[in-house]
């Protein structure tokens, strides 16, 4: 009958926890549920603490379960590289090469290298240029020819249809099967004469590392 008994009593627990019996045990400061089970037949009902009738049976329940296996460390995280000249110093930014591709591109003007280890990462880079004599689209490639490149252009330059200086950014996810480096690299594209003076004068990398990501084409 005992068994019986805990085997009605696990069926309909839930169902007067619903109803506010795990209030009373908590406000009560007990650890655990109590309740009367009827000796005939089972049915169930909260010790409000005055204890169980004759015709009862205590039963009770733990309010805490026990604690369980802590989980796997999480893989979030982030790392930052950043390249910087000299804030309003614009003669002390980096000179960029002016060209045309695909034929600029063994010439392009380095700006920062960042190492990663293996992993998903979500990476953005800001990237500041300036061209105080002369115009172009400035063009920056991040990335490595393993994981592929993520794109920023921008038109910077003193002529029409231009701005002096430009605040832009490249965004993609790259995949590092390995460990490995991604290049940030730029050049002053077409139309791009006269040239000027191309410069950069900040670009920030910041790499967040994921668990997992999702890239789909439309």
């Amino acid at each position: 009958m005992k068994k019986r008994l805990l085997a009605i009593a696990a069926v309909v627990v839930a169902a007067f926890l619903a109803v506010g019996g795990f209030a009373y045990a908590r406000a009560a400061g007990d650890s655990a549920i109590k309740a009367c089970a009827k000796t005939d037949n089972g049915q169930l009902r909260l010790d409000q603490g005055t204890g169980c009738l004759p015709s009862e049976q205590a039963v009770q329940w733990s309010a805490v379960g026990p604690q369980g296996l802590p989980g796997p460390p999480g893989v979030t995280s982030a790392s930052e590289r950043f390249f910087y000249r000299g804030g309003a110093n614009v003669p002390n930014w980096l000179p960029i090469v002016s060209g045309t591709w695909p034929d600029v591109r063994p010439f392009m003007t380095h700006v920062l290298t960042m190492h990663l280890d293996k992993g998903n990462y979500v990476v953005t880079a800001e990237i500041i240029a300036e061209n105080d004599g002369g115009h172009g689209i400035v063009v920056c490639l991040l990335g490595n020819p393993t994981v592929g490149y993520a794109l920023a252009q921008s038109g910077v330059g003193d002529s029409a249809g231009f701005a002096l200086q430009q605040t832009f950014e490249a965004q993609s996810i790259f995949p590092m099967a390995a460990a490995g480096d991604l290049e940030l690299s730029c050049f002053n594209a077409p139309p791009n004469e006269p040239a000027g003076n191309p410069k950069i004068g900040l670009a920030d990398v910041i790499a967040t590392k994921v668990d997992t990501y999702t890239s789909t084409q439309e």
